[in-house]
């Protein structure tokens, strides 16, 4: 019988896929990776049935230090935001082991910004300061 062996949330990593062009993220934490199916229940001459009418998908939120040299996401979140545009891009998560190999992956799909905001700027602490982005998506399917 093998060792069953969890797999510690601390060890992952972001790919931004952008016209074409690969890039890595780094992030400190991730969230909002969730989707919900919406039924609709309705009588029928057997009973109740229900019936499935489509997939909600929450919002991602990143998490990560702003660097004394920042390193580029692949685009410009506050450009796209002052524009009023709206760039669709490709993401995925990878789930590393102890090891570094890939354990699970996600890949997101037609995800675009709709938040970002920085932690507090404060002269009493010592935190590092971090932004958050929050993106929506269309898309979401496990890779394994």
């Amino acid at each position: 019988m093998s060792e069953i062996k969890p797999v510690l949330a601390y060890r992952f990593y972001v790919r931004i896929l952008n016209d074409g062009k690969e890039t890595s993220m780094h992030a400190q934490h991730i969230s909002g990776l969730s989707y919900s199916l919406n039924v609709t229940e309705f009588d029928s001459t057997g009973g109740v049935k229900m019936m499935p009418t489509d997939v909600t998908y929450g919002n991602l939120i990143l998490k990560r230090a702003i660097l004394e040299e920042a390193i580029p996401m692949g685009y410009s979140t506050s450009e796209l935001m002052n524009k009023l545009e709206v760039q669709q891009i490709d993401m995925a998560i990878h789930l590393l082991n102890n090891e570094g190999k890939y354990v699970r992956s996600w890949n997101i799909g037609s995800a675009y910004t709709i938040n970002w905001s920085t932690s507090d700027f404060d002269t009493n602490s010592n935190d590092v300061v971090l932004e958050t982005i929050e993106f929506k998506y269309k898309t979401l399917r496990e890779v394994s």
